[in-house]
This record gives structure tokens, C-alpha cells and sequence, in this order.
């Protein structure tokens, strides 16, 4: 089979775009070999499709039907480059994504180096505490619910030096009570660092350099904790992503991240 795709960097988070027209059911199997250490080699697969919405410039799929910041930028990024935006430019871009009901607004700047990019995050489903165990051990952490994604919240001391190591074993003990996509985001408040591992069941396992979803629920977190408006910056592995949760009246009402996309590779894959 013949794939063209698209490869970008969002804040190091490898994410492969496929441009060929594919049915949902092949999905998965051809997101597992195109992230493949002997293929393209990615953290994530997103597959370009037609929008159902005519305000909508595209649509994108994610590989288990989740929602991702970091893809939609990419595509995003990838309409600006195609449009031969002019340097210092900014346009707004409208997109059609999987597991966020409204289209997501995405606001784009063409830079010297690739673009920066603002994306307007769908809210979460639900950010309730609960009960996980490793042997006997309990920990109460707290989840975010994105549609198609969550995300568990474990401060880094909780574990100390095996917090990777743990993190690694939870995520096989845990992923029944997880969707196919699901996250064990390590947060350390005193370093504003993050490292996320996202799990997509059966298919990988990954400790990403940069996600977009998981800065969101990191935002959340911090929110919840201040009971106000927040604007933050997550260090991860691959650079620093900004989110901003706005609250109103003690509600959630806005959320938006901020990165930097560059576009690193186009052409074909044999799979």
C-alpha cells in the first residue's frame, strides 16, 4: 500500500498525517506500522480527511478517534504552508476533529522557524479524583476526561526516582478503567516540568516529548487547585507549551494551548 503523508514536529511530539483517503476500520492497523522504528517513525498518526461541516477548512482523524492539540496545529500548520502564509502572518483556521463535537478554532503565525500556533481545546468530559491501586498500595489521582482521552494526574514525588518505572507498570494495571487512549502524565509544580506516557491500547506506548491534551489537563489541574484563571508554562521533552484555563463564576469555561509546529518531511510511504 502507497501513503502519502505528511510529518511535522509540534513541540517535538513526531505526529504523521496522512493525506491518502482511508476507511476508519484501517486505521489503527496502518497508524501501528507507520509509527514503526523501520517506517516513518512517529509518537502519533492523525488521518487528513473531508470535512462534513462547510465551515470547516479539513477534517482530522486521530488513530483511536481521539481528540489531540498537538495534531490539529499540525494540520493547521500544514494548510498555512500550503497557503504560502507570509512571515509574521496570522490567520485563523476552522478544522472538523475527532472527539470534539464543535469545530476547533485554530489561530496560526508563520515564523522563521515553522509556525506558532493557538488551538482552542474542547473542555473536558469530566475531572473527577479516583482510586487507583498497585498491589495493595492506593493512590487517589485526579482524571481528566476528554472525549476520546484521559488523562491521570500523578505528581512526581508521589513516586520519586521509579516514577517512570511505575508509571510504565500502571498503565497496564489501570487501562481497564481507561478509553483506548489514555495518559499517566508525571508533573512536577516545583520545575513546571511534565512528562507524559500515552497509552493507545494495542497499539503503542509511549513517553512523548510534547502533548497537547495532556498540557490541557495539567492546566485543569492548576485551575482547580487556585480556583481561578490560570496561564502556564509546561516544560516537556521536546520544548515548553503554554496553557491558559479560564474560570468563570468557580466554572471551566475556556481552554486553549500554545506551540510551536514545524513541518519536517513530505512524501510517500510502502506499507
Amino acid at each position: 500500500m502507497e501513503i502519502d503523508f505528511i510529518k511535522t514536529s509540534p513541540t517535538e511530539n513526531m505526529t504523521i498525517l496522512v493525506e491518502t483517503p482511508l476507511s476508519e476500520e484501517q486505521h489503527l492497523e496502518v497508524a501501528e506500522k507507520l509509527m514503526a522504528y523501520n517506517s516513518i517513525y512517529g509518537e502519533q498518526v492523525g488521518f487528513i480527511q473531508e470535512p462534513k461541516n462547510k465551515h470547516a477548512a479539513k477534517a482530522l482523524r486521530m488513530m483511536a478517534g481521539e481528540f489531540c492539540g498537538n495534531a490539529t496545529l499540525s494540520l493547521a500548520a500544514c494548510l498555512m504552508e500550503q497557503k504560502q502564509l507570509p512571515l509574521n502572518a496570522t490567520e485563523t483556521v476552522l478544522l472538523e476533529v475527532s472527539g470534539a463535537k464543535n469545530l476547533v478554532s485554530c489561530e496560526i503565525q508563520k515564523k522563521e522557524s515553522g509556525y506558532l500556533g493557538k488551538v482552542d481545546m474542547p473542555l473536558p468530559l469530566s475531572v473527577d479524583w479516583e482510586t487507583f491501586f498497585i498491589g495493595s498500595k492506593a493512590f487517589t489521582l485526579l482524571v481528566v476526561r476528554f472525549e476520546g482521552i484521559a488523562h491521570i494526574i500523578v505528581e512526581r514525588k508521589l513516586w520519586g526516582e521509579n516514577a517512570r518505572m511505575k508509571a510504565e507498570q500502571a498503565s497496564s494495571l489501570w487501562a481497564d478503567s481507561m478509553p483506548d487512549a489514555f495518559g499517566i502524565l508525571l508533573w512536577d509544580g516545583e520545575t513546571g516540568e511534565l512528562e507524559p506516557l500515552i497509552c493507545v491500547k494495542g497499539t503503542s506506548l509511549i513517553w512523548e516529548r510534547g502533548c497537547g491534551s495532556g498540557t490541557s489537563a495539567i492546566g485543569i489541574f492548576l485551575a482547580m487547585q487556585a480556583r481561578s484563571t490560570v496561564s502556564v508554562d509546561c516544560n516537556q521533552p521536546g520544548g515548553t507549551m503554554r496553557v491558559q484555563v479560564v474560570m468563570t463564576d468557580g466554572k471551566m469555561t475556556a481552554l486553549q494551548i500554545t506551540g510551536h509546529v514545524s513541518i519536517v518531511a513530505k512524501g510517500k510511504a510502502y506499507i
